[in-house]
């Protein structure tokens, strides 16, 4: 844990309520770290990690101006717990966190090649955290999600010496951070439910996905995780539910641009056609189709088009299906 007890609380006050979406009051609460403990570098970092939770939660463009300056601060603060020896293992272990929150930012906006060199860099910060002291079970998170991501996207070159395939590696390390991690726990099961439906064992991702929902039952990540993997499994019955429990937490956000309940209800009309509820799906469809891009942020525009299109596509595979229906 933080050698801080007041730190610690704090910290573990503002991790659940970012997990809860209340992203102004765990900003807040990280605000009063960083007040409180101006030279560690906690409290800037989860600031940041509460502007990229937010932008990515609700498909909003990251405010890189405070998210860059909150990141530099953090890893200068990080840097001097290491070089002073005061606390090298923190000082390693926040030093890897601003990295990959820098990581995830810039493939979030497209910037896989810089995405790619911040997350060896992370990793290689979370080795020296654990090297240091093996009992910081929150760094093997990023270490997991590291190793399986890695050998994901270079599978077609896992043959290759030196590159090698470590996905094996990535489930035990992430799920030590799951069940002995303290700050990094949820987070850590948010990874393994995206791995796990990745590599299409949609079983173990709907329990992992199940497990956040016990703690966090509105929490928006996990609803899109257990919809889409009880959809990719064909579970029809629960992704409808899990969809129209998703849908409902959507609508009532204060964040809505109405880009995600687009996605939402598209994915809710497929499953209402598998279920051949039609009439329900029509209703959904016919809701979409009848959008214009115009009326979404500028940055979501074309790819709201693209759902718009589906969404006239499936209108127009329901009639014809209901017209073959009806001749029969």
């Amino acid at each position: 844990m933080l050698p801080n007890a007041r730190m610690h609380s704090l910290v573990l006050q503002g991790i659940d309520l970012t997990w809860q979406e209340k992203y102004g009051n765990a900003d807040s609460v990280f605000e009063t770290v960083a007040r409180e403990f101006p030279d560690h570098p906690a409290g800037y970092l989860y600031q940041a990690g509460v502007v990229l939770s937010r932008a990515m939660d609700n498909e909003m463009e990251v405010d890189l101006a405070r998210f860059d300056s909150l990141i530099e601060i953090g890893k200068t603060k990080a840097t001097v717990l290491i070089e002073s020896g005061r606390n090298p293992a923190w000082g390693h272990f926040y030093l890897g966190t601003a990295n990959g929150s820098d990581s995830y930012a810039r493939v979030y906006r497209g910037d896989w090649f810089g995405g790619t060199r911040k997350g060896f860099a992370s990793v290689s910060s979370f080795k020296d955290a654990v090297r240091l002291d093996s009992s910081l079970s929150d760094a093997f998170a990023g270490i997991g999600a590291f190793y399986y991501w890695r050998s994901r996207k270079t599978e077609a070159f896992n043959w290759i010496p030196f590159v090698g395939d470590d996905r094996t590696e990535a489930f035990p390390l992430l799920w030590k951070s799951v069940d002995k991690g303290v700050y990094n726990r949820y987070t850590a099961l948010g990874m393994l439910l995206a791995v796990y439906t990745d590599a299409s064992m949609f079983d173990n991702a709907i329990a992992c996905s199940r497990a956040g929902l016990k703690q966090y039952p509105e929490n928006r990540s996990f609803l899109w995780g257990l919809a889409t993997a009880c959809q990719k499994a064909e579970k029809w019955s629960e992704a409808e539910s899990a969809y129209r429990q998703l849908l409902d937490v959507i609508l009532r956000s204060r964040d809505n641009n109405h880009y995600n309940e687009t996605v939402c209800r598209l994915n809710l009309a497929k499953m209402e056609i598998e279920l051949r509820k039609l009439p329900e799906a029509v209703t959904l469809l016919d809701g979409i189709a009848k959008l214009h891009e115009s009326e979404f942020p500028k940055h979501l525009q074309h790819r709201v088009q693209d759902k718009i299109e589906r969404a006239q596509e499936l209108l127009q595979q329901v009639a014809n299906s209901s017209s073959r229906t009806g001749k029969q």
